[in-house]
């Protein structure tokens, strides 16, 4: 693991204090070949070795050109069980929205996210993940009842959201009437989940907030607004959150993939200024296959201690 670290000032002052620390990953594994799961293996492994409180798969857990076969599902629920620690999914467009594709197999896209909320999101995720205090959207909200996907809980104050943003325009563009209304009510719940984690972030008990999602919506980061590619992500990204995250100092990190480009970042401006509450992190995938450890350091300058794990 590529570390930085923090200097010891003996005696003179007291090591600040880690609340808790996970990890996240995404967009792998990438292609079929042996030695690329064995590469996703090693590094399974490897944050393994670092004891996390629980890991987060960003969603992508295979490429863009290969099969979405039942066996695909049920070959990377394996992999997820292989991690120690409780495993935290969302998923990407690589496992549904793309699988229309002909090198994919030329599936109904709404069929492989029936078949992926099946497999993965079964009794066993729930039951690895109870001590969190997990809370499913599906199990909360009877109008969103599909959502069993969206997700939230509190870890030592910090408030987890998980909603179903994906790239590929985040499936606004599918072309087909089903399609269509697929997209309209999964943004209508998205919102919804989001109005509530920002209800309880008001409350004194939750320090901040961390929002987890696959798709990146961002193209320029240099713009005074949040540049967004698409706009399929223009009400869940550019209203739900935007406008939420700017009512509120305390601490937000968005954390996504898609791109597979390491980033950190204040993409969010208000008034011509910066949102320096507000901080992304976009994690490295595909063919640059390593995980990214954050430890929560509230007592520090440092906020976020982030670690490289390869």
């Amino acid at each position: 693991m590529l570390q930085i670290g923090l200097a010891c000032v003996l005696f003179a002052f007291a090591a600040p204090v880690i609340a808790f620390e996970f990890v996240v990953l995404g967009d792998m594994p990438y292609g079929d070949e042996p030695v690329i799961e064995e590469q996703y293996r090693k590094l399974i492994e490897h944050v393994n070795q670092e004891n996390p409180d629980f890991v987060i798969h960003l969603g992508d857990t295979k490429s863009g050109s290969t099969l979405c076969s039942d066996e695909f599902y049920t070959r990377q629920k394996a992999l997820f069980s292989i991690f120690t620690a409780p495993l935290l999914y969302t998923p990407g467009d690589n496992e549904w929205t793309d699988c229309h594709r002909s090198n994919n197999g030329s599936y109904d896209p709404l069929d492989r996210l029936k078949m992926l909320r099946q497999v993965v999101f079964d009794d066993s995720y729930f039951e690895q993940s109870a001590f969190l205090g997990l809370q499913s959207q599906g199990a909360l909200m009877r109008e969103f009842s599909d959502f069993i996907e969206n997700q939230m809980w509190i870890s030592s104050g910090t408030l987890f959201l998980l909603i179903h943003v994906v790239g590929s325009n985040n499936n606004m563009d599918s072309g087909t009437s089903i399609g269509e209304r697929e997209f309209l009510l999964r943004e209508k719940a998205n919102q919804h989940w989001i109005h509530r984690a920002f209800d309880l972030l008001q409350e004194d008990r939750i320090h901040d907030l961390v929002v987890v999602f696959h798709g990146d919506p961002f193209v320029d980061w240099m713009m005074p607004q949040p540049s967004l590619m698409y706009s399929g992500f223009l009400e869940t990204v550019g209203t739900a959150l935007f406008e939420n995250a700017k009512t509120t100092d305390k601490k937000i990190l968005f954390i996504h993939g898609d791109t597979h480009q390491y980033t950190w970042n204040h993409p969010f401006f208000a008034a011509g200024h910066v949102r320096g509450n507000v901080s992304r992190l976009v994690v490295p995938g595909a063919g640059d296959m390593r995980a990214v450890k954050i430890s929560i350091q509230r007592e520090s300058d440092d906020y976020y201690i982030l670690d490289m794990i390869e």
